[in-house]
């Protein structure tokens, strides 16, 4: 920037010959400066990742804006645990500083990982109502875009069943979390008797709920890779286009997790790989990204990391580098 001003400075005081070679290097200096901006800060693209929430969830904002993260994933209490922390006013005030000065738009949270909703079980069904509708008071209390929960597992019943109870679930933990911060359905891995697999099953779920705002979808791309999308095969592509907007619409599409997949299409292995690193393919990922139905959604990283500690600015890096590609 401060050559291009120099050369401005030059360019007043020259002659007209001179005028047109400085002309041109002023041309080539702006194009240079936007093409690497272009490369490290897409103006299109949401790009972030999973952070983590130690020390405080105002850390994991402070990390993620380290990183250089636009979207960032966070956990409100333990992963493994039905005990949700109750936000005391100091913590979402530090949180709500943290965001403020960060360049992130949008956040979320996943929700515990022992939820099942979908579940026969009386307890469990009844602990995952609890577990979820205290993880979306406590959003609401920050102000989180969404909660991203798995549906869960039917046990032995049948499919139908299990999403009816996962709509029962739905219901209650809507009526007991009053707010803006949505609740988000999250595509599983064709595995055992998992539910909300395809998205004819989200959108079944989706359907018990019309008119209602406060719900959407979470695609992620490993789970969607290893149930038997190949993202890099274009009909295949072209064929979960037309499965996302038939069954639950581009505008219930609130986030994306984007993972690449260890195991091969159709695997059922439900192990995330950095991108360009498993069986997706950079092609895969290059179609994903630039579609016009997804581009300009929220992409949450949820990958071992370049490093190994997670999603960092370098996995944010080659995401980037594989649309400038």
């Amino acid at each position: 920037m401060q050559c291009l001003r120099l050369i401005e400075g030059l360019y007043t005081q020259s002659s007209p010959n001179t005028q047109v070679l400085l002309l041109n290097l002023m041309v080539k200096g702006a194009c240079a400066m936007w093409l690497l901006n272009l490369r490290y800060n897409h103006p299109h693209m949401n790009i972030g990742g999973f952070v983590s929430s130690s020390g405080g969830l105002y850390r994991a904002i402070e990390r993620a804006d380290q990183f250089g993260f636009t979207t960032a994933m966070v956990f409100i209490g333990a992963p493994q645990s039905f005990k949700i922390p109750d936000l005391t006013k100091e913590q979402v005030d530090d949180y709500k500083r943290a965001l403020k000065a960060s360049q992130l738009t949008s956040v979320f949270a996943h929700a515990l990982y022992l939820a099942n909703m979908a579940s026969p079980d009386s307890r469990l069904f009844h602990g995952s109502v609890t577990a979820l509708t205290n993880t979306m008071i406590q959003a609401e209390k920050t102000s989180l875009n969404g909660v991203i929960f798995h549906l869960g597992s039917h046990k032995k019943t049948t499919a139908k069943e299990g999403l009816d109870r996962v709509i029962k679930g739905i219901k209650k933990v809507l009526e007991g979390s009053p707010g803006t911060t949505k609740l988000l359905l999250e595509n599983a891995v064709k595995q055992g008797d998992k539910v909300g697999v395809s998205f004819e099953e989200l959108g079944y779920v989706l359907s018990a709920f019309t008119g209602e705002k406060r719900l959407g979808v979470c695609i992620d791309t490993c789970h969607a890779f290893a149930s038997g999308t190949d993202f890099s095969d274009e009909a295949a592509y072209h064929s979960f286009v037309e499965d996302v907007e038939n069954h639950v619409g581009f505008d219930t599409v609130e986030c994306f997790h984007l993972n690449d997949s260890k195991g091969e299409c159709g695997s059922h292995i439900d192990r995330h790989a950095n991108i360009g690193e498993g069986f997706i393919g950079e092609e895969g990922f290059r179609r994903m990204l630039s579609d016009k139905h997804f581009s300009h959604k929220p992409f949450i990283l949820e990958v071992p990391g370049v490093t190994g500690n997670g999603p960092s600015e370098k996995d944010r890096q080659a995401v980037l580098d594989l649309i400038s590609t």
